[in-house]
């Protein structure tokens, strides 16, 4: 059913079926105006839960909103961006962020499933990412590809706006392996014929799936165990602090060995 006009007051008065709004737009347009509002939601999140003010907020709910897009439509160079495609998509993600951060004393239940959130919205971003490039015929590996850059691609530039060595590249809970799964249970079954909305479901459900589980009994990726990379860090902190060179010399000694 599309728009319809009714009289009310003496004057036609338009009303605009929003269903019927979205079924014109291609479906990946959709995923992306979803998985838009997710991020900015988890980045705006992200950034209350590091004190951040309503700049940064809306900032990093930004990045991590559009990061992973840009990243992916750069790739396939001729599908169009997204981001510049649709400003208005921009004037709504920000309005989110700073409603969500003046009213930050209210989402305090929020903080505490911020790990649920960003799984979801990475989950999210796998499907965002490979149905675009499937749809654009780069063929399976490279939609498998580009279905997991486009998960990590927000997160990894939130984590650096922030100071932080991006998550994606750290051992640990299953961040990136979860997004090649959900891309993989993308890709394969469309390969063999599957629908759309099955695709899309498994491709959601094994992302967030594992990424929860991952959580849940503790499984990580291999990698320098925590304490060994803060001894090392600690370490390297107050010889720095004490002016010592990494052979154990303190640098005054190291200089004047080496003046003529």
């Amino acid at each position: 059913m599309g728009p319809t006009r009714s009289a009310a007051d003496g004057g036609d008065v338009m009303e605009i079926d929003l269903v019927y709004m979205l079924s014109q737009l291609p479906v990946t347009t959709v995923i992306d105006y979803l998985g838009v509002v997710i991020g900015v939601v988890a980045g705006t999140l992200y950034a209350i839960d590091r004190q951040m003010d309503t700049l940064g907020a809306a900032s990093l709910g930004i990045v991590t909103g559009f990061g992973g897009g840009i990243i992916r439509d750069l790739l396939l160079q001729d599908q169009g961006i997204f981001f510049m495609e649709h400003p208005m998509v921009i004037l709504a993600g920000i309005c989110i962020s700073v409603a969500m951060s003046l009213s930050r004393r209210f989402l305090t239940d929020f903080y505490q499933r911020l790990f649920y959130i960003d799984a979801f919205c990475m989950a999210w971003y796998v499907l965002a990412g490979a149905s675009k490039s499937w749809f654009a015929g780069v063929g399976a590996v490279i939609s498998v590809i580009l279905g997991s850059v486009t998960a990590v691609g927000g997160g990894a530039l939130r984590d650096i706006c922030t100071g932080e060595v991006p998550r994606v590249f750290l051992p640990g809970k299953f961040y990136g392996v979860s997004s090649v799964v959900g891309a993989l249970f993308y890709v394969v079954p469309v390969e063999f014929g599957a629908t759309q909305d099955l695709a899309s479901v498994l491709c959601i459900a094994s992302g967030f799936g594992l990424t929860v589980l991952s959580e849940h009994f503790g499984w990580h990726t291999h990698g320098a165990p925590a304490t060994h990379r803060q001894q090392r860090c600690a370490s390297e902190d107050a010889c720095s602090e004490s002016g010592c060179s990494k052979n154990g010399r303190s640098k005054d000694d190291a200089n004047k060995n080496t003046t003529p």
